[in-house]
């Protein structure tokens, strides 16, 4: 295996990005046609988007959070296409409250 990855997909029953920390920046992600995502993370939010839905995290101070894609099919594939890009947050801002 060449390089690192976070996905975590062919080992686990749930493929996606189990828990992990954010600092100092801001994260937008949109799913982009089909898919869905659980969103978990340690100020206490969760929830499922998808389908063309924009979620926007503010890490600031620190956040742990994951991004699970569910299984919903067993009899075909369950695909998830994201987009995903992370907005570093000024110096002034790094230490701002999670949101």
């Amino acid at each position: 295996k060449n390089g690192w990855s976070m996905y975590h997909g062919e080992e686990d029953n749930i493929p996606g990005f189990p828990r992990h920390p954010h600092y100092g920046f801001e994260t937008v992600t949109i799913t982009r046609g089909e898919g869905l995502i659980d969103h978990a993370d340690s100020l206490g939010s969760c929830g499922r988007f998808g389908n063309g839905d924009v979620q926007w995290m503010t890490a600031g101070n620190g956040v742990q959070h994951s991004e699970m894609f569910p299984v919903l099919n067993t009899d075909k594939n369950n695909s998830c296409k994201i987009f995903q890009v992370w907005l570093n947050l000024p110096k002034k801002s790094k230490r701002v409250d999670p949101y």
